[in-house]
């Protein structure tokens, strides 16, 4: 099994929002300017190409500083949560016998204080970051390195995801998605987005894929 990180393991989403908001006003960027919620699933690199084509590197180096001074104050002053059912799904699996992999966009430096400080590093038999592969989802790069980092094929493996871009990656990788969308957004999926995926099935918490594994 294949588990995302932000927004599914961990309660992430409503931080990195908020630090892309508090650096923007830092910068006087009009924080409203951009449609934030949908970056969910996207990589640094690929946001800050966007950024960069409008405000040049110099000045998006210094968004990303205040966005991660917002970010890593949230993480040490305990303000990011483990998301419902989290790791009931992971106890259930591990005692399964199933192989687990953490597929993430976020860059290792911050990913493995995340899960170390939640206690679910260690239920992790592979861990893939952003900063470990050159393609980055939507592309199925990530979901492709995890798979053989495990050791087995695609259609022996499910992919966990909450956003799109990641769904998406793990369906370009060949792999069935459980789908648990953010409910904490709002988020609903159109059925052309739906469309596109090679869905098991769609939950409204981690709880429900507990009862199917």
């Amino acid at each position: 099994m294949c588990f995302d990180l932000d927004g599914l393991l961990l309660d992430t989403e409503h931080t990195y929002r908020d630090g892309w908001r508090y650096a923007f006003e830092k910068m006087g960027i009009d924080k409203n300017a951009y449609d934030i919620d949908a970056w969910s699933g996207l990589s640094w690199l690929q946001t800050r190409t966007m950024l960069e084509a409008e405000f040049g590197a110099a000045m998006v180096t210094e968004i990303r500083e205040a966005r991660e001074t917002y970010v890593l104050k949230q993480m040490t002053e305990g303000k990011i949560s483990v998301k419902a059912g989290a790791p009931e799904v992971l106890k259930v699996a591990k005692k399964k016998g199933l192989k687990l992999a953490v597929v993430s966009s976020t860059v290792s430096s911050r990913a493995l204080p995340l899960l170390e400080n939640a206690g679910l590093l260690a239920y992790f038999d592979v861990k893939i970051f952003g900063d470990e592969v050159m393609k980055h989802k939507p592309l199925p790069d990530p979901y492709l390195t995890a798979l053989s980092k495990l050791g087995v094929h695609e259609f022996q493996a499910i992919a966990v995801e909450d956003s799109f871009t990641g769904a998406l990656s793990a369906t370009q990788a060949s792999l069935k998605v459980f789908l648990v969308p953010d409910c904490s957004f709002d988020k609903v999926f159109s059925d052309a987005e739906l469309a596109q995926l090679n869905l098991l099935g769609i939950g409204k918490d981690m709880h429900e894929l507990a009862d199917m594994i």
